[in-house]
This record gives C-alpha cells, structure tokens and sequence, in this order.
C-alpha cells in the first residue's frame, strides 16, 4: 500500500483523544492525533493492511488559573470564593491509553481503551461557607478505566482513497460515582466533569482529508461529539456533556529519511458547556463553569525502530485558552507512545 493511501487511515483517529476521556470541564481537552503521526512521508513504506496495536501515555496537569481568556488575577478569584463559588487549584491526570487498530482497502475501525489516574483539590465551600480561602481545602484521587470508544471509517467515496467519513460511539464504561476522599469536603460527591467516565453515550462523527507535497505529508480532519442517551448523576442530580467540536491539521517532513519523521500539528477543541443540575455555575454570571475553546500547537516526532514497531512523542502548547468563568488550563500536555504492527 502506498504512503497516500496510509494518510487517509493516519487522519480517521485524529480526534480520538479529543477531550472526551473525562478530563475536567473543557480546560483540559486535546485533540492530539498520535495516529497520524507513526506513518512515513514521501516514500514507499512496508505497512500492509492488517491489524496493528498501539499504547500511550498522557500527562495533563492544569494548574493555571484563566478567566475568560485571560490568567485570573486574584482579587477575581477572591471575589468568586467569597460569594460562593468553590475554586478548583489543581486537575492532574494521567492516561493510558491502550488501541487495537485494523486498516483495511476501505477503511477500517479502532477500538480504544483508557485508564486514569486523576488528583483533584478544590477550595469548597463544601462544609464551611464562611472559611477563608485556603483553609477548606478538599481533594480527591482516583484511578481505573474511562469511557471505551469504538470507531469505524470508509475511504470508499474517494477515488484515491485519501478522503472520508468517521463514526463511532463513546460508551459510558468509565465509573461516575467517585466522592472526595480528602479534607474539609470528604465523602461529598466529586464534580460530575471530573469523574473518570460521563455517564454517557456519544456518537461521534466526521471526515478528513489528506496528501503529499514533495517530500510533505498533510492531513485535516474534523469531527462531533454528541452525547444521545445520560445516566442520573451522584445524589440523583443530572448532567449531560456539552457538544464537543475538534479540528486537527497537521504536517511531517520526510527530509531526514524513512525512519525518522519530524511532525507539528495544530489541535483546536470547542466544547459547549454541559447542562444539568450536577453542574457548577458562576456566582455571578450564572453561567455554568465549563466549556470552552482551546488550541494548540503540537511539534512531535516519530521513529521507526524496525519489526513493524514505531515510537512517538508530542508536547502540546497552548496558543489561545478561552473559558467559561474561572477554570484551570494546562500549560502544556505529553504524549508518548508506540505502535506495533501485527502479522
């Protein structure tokens, strides 16, 4: 199989990363295609159709408080507590994310399995509404599988085959019952937006497509998500995820041969903000803290060690961070990983 033809299938899992593996509000959303990145450009590869497997490591650790569009200044965040409001101070996740991927003339599906490990605190106004900020300190820490995804894509409308349609489904495999285990505000009920799963079914569609210039390789691709049936919240409360919107594009060069593919991407989420009662609103906006948009800039690399296997990495870094009421935000995200092919 030609390199054109392996961009179409590098481009279908681009967004399957893309936020919806339970990461806190929108804050933390990325839509990183490591796919993508572990086909070569420019050249004749050795890659048949076929099955193939793929498992990756994420670190995100927002730590960054923003308003709006801007870093939060502390009379705002002072303001926001004293009125109420709880004030999340640190999200940090980590994520593995095991793949098994099959190519075939006309597309193919993935089936992708994470596990987390999320640290959570928060200054609440959980027990005590007129303690000081920092002195109402609550945490919580949890870890196990998120929300399965199973994704399928048809090449078949496109003569060259490096065009298409994606769809799939998220399923609500990640737990949703996690309560705050530490501080002022343990055995209270974590934030549904910060549990491991959304308690929902999503579908998920879009499209893509993909080429070579000289020695280049190109992708854009889009996609949906939507959630189409919920589970009730802790404490009989509701919610829904909000929509969520990503845009990927990306180039690789080929100009340091066929083993090594330097790699930058631009990765952009709009996710809408969730509904429900189980959701936080701002004290004085009455808007529901979450949601937002986001994009960054992802360089990366990939290299391929020989036997079908390749490894990768990525950091992303944030280029324009805009949010409903007061969130936490990354200053920067990892990707690491590899990728093997099956006989």
């Amino acid at each position: 199989m030609q390199t054109k033809n392996l961009f179409n299938f590098a481009a279908i899992l681009a967004a399957l990363i893309s936020g919806g593996n339970a990461y806190a509000c929108a804050a933390c959303g990325c839509t990183l295609s490591t796919d993508w990145g572990n086909q070569g450009a420019g050249q004749e590869i050795s890659t048949k159709q076929g099955f193939s497997t793929d498992l990756s490591y994420s670190y995100v650790n927002q730590n960054r408080m923003v308003y709006g569009s801007g870093r939060a200044s502390g009379t705002q965040i002072g303001s926001l507590y004293a009125n109420g409001q709880e004030i999340e101070t640190l999200t940090q996740t980590q994520m593995v994310t095991a793949s098994l991927n099959y190519t075939g003339e006309n597309g193919g599906f993935m089936l992708q399995v994470p596990y987390l490990y999320r640290t959570h605190a928060t200054d609440g106004t959980i027990n005590n509404p007129n303690a000081p900020l920092g002195s109402n300190y609550t945490t919580s820490s949890d870890r196990g599988m998120g929300d399965v995804r199973i994704i399928g894509s048809y090449t078949g409308l496109s003569t060259d085959k490096t065009s298409g349609i994606i769809a799939g489904l998220k399923l609500p495999t990640g737990s949703t019952d996690t309560l705050f285990n530490g501080g002022a505000g343990a055995g209270s009920a974590l934030d549904s937006g910060l549990q491991l799963g959304t308690g929902s079914t999503d579908i998920i569609l879009g499209g893509f497509t993909s080429g070579l210039v000289s020695t280049y390789g190109w992708f854009v691709q889009g996609t949906v998500q939507h959630a189409v049936a919920t589970e009730p919240a802790l404490g009989g409360l509701t919610y829904r995820p909000g929509d969520t919107y990503a845009l990927n594009a990306g180039i690789r060069s080929a100009a340091f041969g066929s083993k090594v593919s330097p790699m930058l991407q631009i990765n952009i989420i709009r996710h809408q903000a969730d509904s429900g009662t189980s959701v936080p609103t701002d004290v004085f906006t009455g808007a529901p803290v979450s949601g937002g948009t986001l994009a960054y800039l992802a360089p990366g690399l990939s290299i391929r060690t020989g036997r079908g296997m390749s490894v990768y990495g990525f950091v992303q870094l944030p280029v324009y961070q805009n949010v409903s009421s007061l969130q936490l935000v990354p200053q920067y995200t990892v990707t690491i990983g590899l990728r093997q092919a099956l006989d």
